[in-house]
């Protein structure tokens, strides 16, 4: 079994989402909506110690400290820029010691074993090289009975895209993630008590290309796998994507674009 995405080093995927952190809640309503689909599957009472994975511009986290006022929040993200956002965004004081931020690599999680209660992350696993290492790593860190409830993109995102860059040329113009079942057995490589997995495709309306690409470019969501073209793609290429795109189009709606959605909730 392959537990390795094909992906840029960490410092490109850090840089392209710190970049983006001021314009990221602009563009972030899918973000937000998946996130809330997570929080509607929590079942979890007074938790001492989260840890937010991934954590974004504190979505997650603003949630997390209004629901458990008196827990203790580590949000970690590999973008520190995207950090320093959040805290100064923080519905907390920032004299606060029981809300903390953390640069780290969630493959590579720098806690003792056994230190949370509950593990939220929010479309993060995606960006992580080996999945595998991710998910040793979630089980690790929780506590016995604890829980982690998890939210990650599989391969049919943006399938329309894909297929318009497709007619035009071979080259990886979108990027690429893992199949939801492949997802689901690097997870099952741990022992968890209990796993609810919940694969849905969540569709979205675009105006237009510039819609969808100025969102992807807003949240900082660049293509970062292998197999791209180099340089700059011509007029005649663009123009081309844009009809082809385009024609998708459904009357009263838009233009639709999938998101392959795939929910874990882990129980240790």
């Amino acid at each position: 079994m392959n537990s390795v995405q094909r992906l840029p080093d960490k410092n490109r995927i850090a840089h392209a989402f710190g970049k983006a952190a001021s314009s990221y809640d602009s563009y972030a309503c899918l973000q937000r909506d998946i996130a809330n689909k997570l929080f509607s599957h929590l079942d979890v009472s007074e938790p001492v110690s989260i840890l937010d994975l991934g954590s974004g511009t504190g979505y997650c986290a603003g949630i997390l400290s209004q629901r458990f006022p008196d827990a203790t929040i580590i949000s970690l993200d590999l973008a520190d820029a995207m950090l320093r956002y959040a805290r100064a965004n923080s519905n907390k004081q920032q004299q606060d010691t029981s809300e903390f931020w953390l640069c780290g690599d969630a493959e590579n999680l720098p806690f003792a074993d056994q230190s949370f209660d509950l593990v939220i992350s929010n479309l993060t696993i995606q960006w992580c090289e080996n999945p595998h290492r991710v998910f040793s790593e979630l089980f690790r860190v929780m506590k016995s009975g604890a829980q982690a409830s998890v939210s990650t993109l599989a391969e049919q995102t943006l399938m329309e895209l894909k297929e318009s860059w497709a007619a035009i040329d071979s080259y990886v113009h979108v990027n690429e993630f893992l199949s939801c079942e492949k997802i689901v057995q690097f997870s099952e490589t741990q022992p968890f008590t209990s796993a609810k997995n919940i694969h849905t495709r969540e569709i979205w309306y675009y105006d237009s290309l510039g819609a969808l690409t100025n969102e992807l470019k807003g949240i900082g969501a660049h293509n970062q796998n292998s197999g791209q073209a180099s340089g700059l793609t011509g007029k005649s290429k663009l123009k081309k994507l844009k009809q082809t795109f385009e024609n998708r189009r459904v009357d009263g709606k838009g233009i639709p674009v999938t998101y392959d959605l795939v929910q874990l909730h882990l129980v240790k």
